[in-house]
Parts: C-alpha cells; structure tokens; sequence
C-alpha cells in the first residue's frame, strides 16, 4: 500500500511538472521588452485580425477562444508566429476566467480588448417584438455584457501593470440611440450592446484614477458572413487596420468615450 502510495506522489509531481514546465515555455516566448495584447473571440473575422496585424506589430497576444481545438486558422497562425499563444476562454465560464486570470498572474497587459460577442444572424436580426426570444436575449447579456465585466474584473490588475493602459470594448451603433437605423430589428443584440456601452461608460471614472483609458469603439458595418456581401459594408482588414491606428493614438481624453472606428469621431450613446 505505502509503494503504491508512493507511486502515486511520483505521477502527481512528474504530472505537475510536466504542465508547469509547458505552461513556462509559452510564456518564455514572449518578449517582455514588447507590449501584450489580451483578445476575446480571436478565432475568426475581427478578432483574428486583430491577432494578425498586432503580431505584425511585434506584439505579444494572447488569442482566447471559447473552442481553440477548432479555431483552424487561429492555430495556424499561431504556430508560425511565436509571439501568439492561444489559449481557452469563455467568457461565460467563471472556471476558464479563474483559470487564465492566475496563469497569467504576473504578466502585464498592455491592452484588453474585449471582442467576443453574440451577432445576431442577417434574417433574424429583423425580428418584431413579438419575435424576440427569452433565451437568446439572457444570452445576448451574458456574452456582450456581463462577459466583457467579468474579464476586465479579472485582469484589471495586469493592466494596472501597465504603463500605458488601455481597455477597449467592441460595440455597435446599434446600441447608439442617436445613431442607429430607424427601425425595430436586434432588439437582443441592441440592448445587451446598451448596457456594455454602460458598463465601460462607468468604469471610466475608475480606470481615469488608476490612468487607463476605458473606450468603446463601433467597428462599422464589416462583412463577416462568408459569401454574403452586404451593401455598404467594409472588409474586416479595413475595419481591424483603422481600430488599431486609432487604438495608437488614443489619449485619455478619450476615456469612456463611444467611438467610430474611422476617424475617432464621438458616436451620440
């Protein structure tokens, strides 16, 4: 019985070490001479370009995806270009925010970006009241919002690391009042989109004490349903190339702002 015991120990630190030493090589291959980008909903259309052109930058990033065993793409890139480590999160599950937050206890954060979402499809996003489903509206809020509350909680203090600290939510001019089109469609996807615009409004006013900038940016209207062209709609590498130029010059007099990706220009809430 003691052998076996003792055997068992032997696994349990061999296993230990095994995944210590894993987890030590992913973070080694970052340059800490470089600024670090954290990402939600990397593995396809805006948030995958985003992983793209700031590991052109000479970023470190790290992608989150809610399936990294079928993010293809994501995977790929990450395996030619060493500054990139994709890792598991989804931002409903409290177990996968925990998990990230301590592995990653120690490491600055330059940048959050907050880009996982809920999109409503092109026909069901037109919908009438009465059309409007319970479930995918809790969800909508789950996703769009109370998930985006939840990371920042998480890793604000890898941010407050940074000398240059900046929290960025993805929203839509769907959620902008003055803005958004005339006529009743995305009832989930407005609202939950409302409250995130909310939510990052309000922490302004505790990021601006600790100097980061909280702001929110409306990527356009971007094509992101392959083999659908939608009229007047821009291509994601458009979208992603003027987000992170103006990601660049942000000042804080831009906290708790709700911008357009284009020109910075201040979208009415």
């Amino acid at each position: 019985m003691k052998n076996q015991n003792k055997t068992l120990v032997r696994i349990i630190v061999i296993t230990i070490s095994i995944i210590t030493n894993f987890l030590s090589s992913e973070l080694e291959a970052f340059d800490n001479n470089q600024p670090t980008l954290l990402i939600t909903g990397s593995n396809r259309n805006i948030g995958l370009e985003f992983v793209k052109q700031y590991s052109g930058k000479k970023w470190n990033v790290i992608a989150t995806t809610r399936r990294p065993e079928s993010s293809i793409e994501l995977n790929e890139f990450a395996k030619k270009n060493p500054n990139v480590v994709v890792e598991k999160l989804d931002v409903t599950n409290n177990k996968d925010i925990n998990a990230l937050a301590e592995k990653y206890s120690d490491q600055v954060i330059d940048l959050l970006l907050s880009n996982a979402a809920l999109t409503p499809r092109y026909k069901s996003g037109f919908k009438k009241i009465s059309g409007v489903e319970e479930d995918i509206t809790r969800q909508s809020f789950e996703i769009n919002a109370l998930g985006p509350l939840k990371i920042i909680q998480a890793f604000m203090p890898n941010v407050e690391k940074s000398k240059n600290g900046k929290i960025i939510a993805m929203s839509s001019k769907a959620s902008s009042f003055g803005e958004r089109l005339k006529m009743p469609m995305m009832y989930s996807y407005a609202m939950s989109k409302s409250a995130l615009n909310s939510m990052i409004y309000t922490l302004s006013f505790e990021t601006k004490r600790k100097n980061i900038m909280s702001v929110i940016i409306s990527p356009g209207m971007v094509n992101t349903t392959p083999g659908m062209k939608i009229p007047g709609a821009i291509e994601t590498e458009e979208s992603v190339t003027k987000m992170v130029a103006l990601i660049d010059r942000l000042t804080m007099d831009d906290n708790g702002k709700f911008i357009d990706y284009e020109d910075g220009r201040v979208i009415p809430w």
